[in-house]
């Protein structure tokens, strides 16, 4: 059986009094028993976008974004890298970025640059230096364009990066995000990270993890008893602060299995994040795990209504009731492959649109805008989101 070993403590250099992105879950790496139980549910990609007639550069030549086809190869600053998938994100509010060298690009706000400082969203660059083909070139305006048709595509590297209009820019997944992306937890947060996914092995998008941490591509109850026994073979000053994650394997898990019994425990161990994501909520995710989730993501579009009604139940009574929580979910999620991120330790409770924005605190949402009424949401109706 492939256990986890006993491996020597290698300290993080600073990673206890490094910031992090200020949304992300708590891991109070400096505190004894501090740390966070994330669950994720349905699909959650980022949703970052360029205008449909972006130009990429690919080995057959310029190319609009819209007309990449997943295979193609595409340029980045390391060479040419493979799509490994296309995402058509609809209308969006672009901006224009113009930069000193007179390149040019027309994207939303959310998707990120490559900053001499490493990757930013566009709305956080101001006086940035960025990468470009040709060299580097400063940010001389931004400008608000309009509502424009939007195209991304995820590329196989290990930045995720590739030139648009001869700019350097990022794509992105939430789990490749936190643990290899500086800006939040990257990989010199945790003295370990382990990762249990049925698919990783075989996901193209994911093999940077694997190449990254200690990976099993299936799960077993000796897999969580090994990292267990590994965390107590350590004096308490001494276990090393870790991160577990389980990707989609709550299918295949029966409900003695000990990851529900770790759900509950897992601070004893020092593990500081324990991720459980899961594509369906209703009969995956137990109790336990429910109970104990600190933090929560609920993916959209969501692919099934029911089951987005039965989350709204479980938490809803956080949120101002049910009704209530699909209302503030709309508002997280007003774009394709947005997210509700809920901070579920904060007193009240934090709903945020993505890691960006905070909603709602408690059931109070902080722009209320559009006077939606809590009776405009139908808990009977059955279409998709």
């Amino acid at each position: 059986m492939n256990t986890p070993k006993v491996m020597p403590v290698v300290q993080p250099d600073n990673a206890a009094s490094r910031p992090h992105h200020p949304y992300l879950p708590k891991v109070d790496v400096d505190v004894a028993g501090g740390g966070s139980l994330l669950l994720m549910i349905s699909p959650v990609k980022t949703g970052k976008c360029l205008a449909f007639f972006t130009l990429v550069e690919t080995t057959n030549g310029n190319k609009y974004i819209k007309d990449v086809k997943v295979g193609d190869e595409v340029l980045s600053d390391k060479g040419y890298v493979k799509v490994t998938e296309k995402f058509n994100q609809g209308k969006k509010k672009c901006f224009t970025i113009t930069l000193e060298n007179n390149n040019e690009i027309i994207l939303t706000e959310e998707h990120k640059l490559h900053t001499l400082e490493g990757m930013k969203q566009m709305k956080d660059c101001d006086d940035d230096m960025i990468i470009t083909k040709t060299g580097m070139s400063k940010i001389k305006r931004k400008e608000f364009f309009g509502e424009l048709d939007c195209y991304d595509i995820t590329v196989d590297s290990e930045d995720h990066r590739f030139f648009a209009n001869n700019i350097s820019v990022s794509n992105s997944t939430i789990i490749s995000n936190l643990f290899l992306n500086e800006d939040f937890y990257g990989q010199e947060f945790f003295d370990d990270v382990k990762i249990i996914s049925n698919t990783i092995k075989n996901d193209v998008t994911s093999r940077f993890l694997n190449k990254a941490f200690e990976v099993y591509d299936f799960y077993s109850d000796e897999i969580i008893e090994g990292i267990v026994e590994n965390q107590k073979s350590f004096e308490k000053k001494d276990q090393p602060q870790i991160a577990v994650v389980l990707d989609d394997c709550l299918g295949s898990i029966k409900r003695e299995s000990k990851i529900n019994h770790l759900a509950s425990r897992y601070r004893h161990f020092n593990i500081k994040m324990l991720i459980i994501s899961s594509q369906k909520f209703t009969g995956s995710v137990s109790p336990i795990i429910r109970a104990n989730a600190t933090d929560v993501i609920i993916g959209s579009p969501f692919p099934n209504q029911k089951e987005l009604e039965r989350i709204a139940e479980e938490y809803g009574d956080l949120f101002n009731g049910p009704k209530n929580w699909l209302k503030l979910y709309r508002k997280a999620t007003p774009n394709k492959y947005d997210f509700c991120y809920m901070d579920l330790q904060s007193n009240p409770p934090l709903m945020y649109s993505c890691f960006n924005k905070v909603v709602a605190t408690g059931g109070h949402a902080l722009d209320d805008e559009d006077g939606e009424d809590d009776e405009d949401i139908n808990l009977e109706d059955n279409s998709e989101i």
